[in-house]
């Protein structure tokens, strides 16, 4: 089915706690529906290209969810979707990365990689394993990634 009108705040799909789930076609619908639709959003910020938007997950909780978009007017959506996808290529430019790498292969749009960042002061360098899907719907690109843990990397790098 088509995922639901932009109006509407659609049921987000989110992986289990307990183990790895892939997205299927309906996560990335519910994915592509959730970026489209401003319900329930407030706007924070809006400057060159890059627009912020907040939602408050619990009424007297600091913890918010956070969308970003941002418009690159003289890069094509395949072009962007490609540097994005390759971990060689981001070090040449992203001057942030300290580390990343592919753990493993999933599907074939499926993996879980490592990837380690700087931060400014008085922020401490931040690392993460995700679960990263992709996949190209007519002029989408889409790509969703979600934290998850895994026991080889847990030990020597997530802190």
């Amino acid at each position: 089915p088509p995922p639901p009108p932009a109006t509407t705040v659609p049921q987000t799909w989110r992986p289990s706690a307990n183990s790895l789930t892939i997205p299927d076609d309906r996560a990335f619908a519910s994915f592509k529906a959730e970026c489209l639709c401003e319900e329930g959003w407030t706007m924070t910020y809006t400057k060159g290209g890059i627009t912020v938007w907040t939602q408050v997950l619990e009424e007297g909780k600091s913890v918010h969810k956070i969308k970003c978009r941002m418009v690159c007017k003289d890069v094509p959506a395949e072009t962007m979707y490609d540097v994005l996808h390759d971990i060689e290529y981001r070090r040449k430019w992203d001057s942030n990365v300290i580390e990343t790498f592919d753990i493993g292969k999933l599907t074939v749009n499926a993996d879980v990689g490592y990837y380690s960042w700087k931060c400014p002061k008085p922020l401490r360098n931040r690392d993460v394993i995700t679960l990263r899907s992709w996949l190209p719907i007519g002029k989408d690109y889409i790509i969703m990634n979600y934290s998850v843990k895994h026991a080889v990397c847990m030990d020597n790098h997530i802190q």
